[in-house]
């Protein structure tokens, strides 16, 4: 069992997407590891938009991840709305 960083309802792994750093790339940035294989501390979201809204006021994507100042989710963001 997980809990989603958004609504913070404990349910199965499989019903839920992680998220991490990417550091690979030329900045660090917030993707989506959606078979859940990605190195690092990874946040688990429910694979919906208000669950990625309600995370992201209360800021517990960067929490999670435990990164300062704030990365964008802009590919997040992206996923989230082509995958509901």
């Amino acid at each position: 069992m997980r809990t989603c960083a958004g609504c913070r309802r404990k349910a199965h792994r499989s019903d839920l997407v992680r998220m991490v750093v990417d550091r690979h790339a030329a900045t660090a940035t917030v993707v989506v590891d959606p078979r859940a294989v990605l190195p690092g501390r990874g946040v688990w979201l429910h694979p919906q938009t208000d669950c990625l809204d309600r995370a992201e006021t209360r800021r517990a994507i960067q929490r999670g991840l435990r990164v300062t100042p704030s990365l964008p989710i802009d590919q997040v963001r992206a996923w989230f709305e082509s995958h509901v």
